[in-house]
């Protein structure tokens, strides 16, 4: 029998041009069910990212036009983890977690100059891969992007985002 709470990353988006890795935990279960990165319609991720970018929010018809606007601007997109238990959405549920292979994927991107780490729990995610793997790599956190995420308003994660991309 099948185990529903053993949920499974995406491939990464990421291309030779890309100066910028997102790393998020691992997909919701809304995303995982759109097969899209931030694909619950309540996360901020599309709207940060765009204000941002383009200063502006914008209003994505399809996933193509999300892609599309990430390559435009060199960014990539993977999660910390390939695979992990988790029951629900929630990063605090995640037990088990097997570590994508990031070390892999910069030395295969090289272009990456910034790691932006999406949420605390990635945070806290990635610092142990990192310690597992003992290498160290300069990343920077930002506010989760999860409408979970209460603590500020989406403007302040804009914010945010923008003194880690742009410092």
């Amino acid at each position: 029998m099948e185990n529903r709470n053993i949920k499974k990353s995406f491939e990464p988006i990421v291309n030779e041009n890309s100066k910028i890795l997102i790393l998020g935990s691992l997909p919701s279960d809304k995303s995982i069910v759109a097969s899209e990165y931030y694909g619950n319609k309540t996360n901020q991720f599309w709207n940060i990212i765009s204000l941002v970018f383009e200063k502006q929010q914008i209003n994505f018809k399809n996933y193509n036009e999300k892609i599309n606007f990430l390559e435009k601007h060199n960014i990539g997109l993977w999660d910390i983890y390939c695979l992990a238990e988790r029951k629900g959405s929630l990063d605090t549920n995640i037990k088990n977690g097997k570590f994508n292979d990031i070390e892999g994927l910069l030395n295969r991107y090289t272009n990456i100059q910034t790691i932006l780490v999406n949420g605390k729990k990635a945070e806290e995610a990635f610092k142990r891969y990192m310690k597992n793997e003992n290498i160290y790599y300069k990343y920077n956190y930002v506010p989760s992007s999860s409408s979970a995420n209460t603590k500020y308003t989406v403007l302040e994660k804009v914010d945010f985002w923008k003194n880690a991309i742009f410092k």
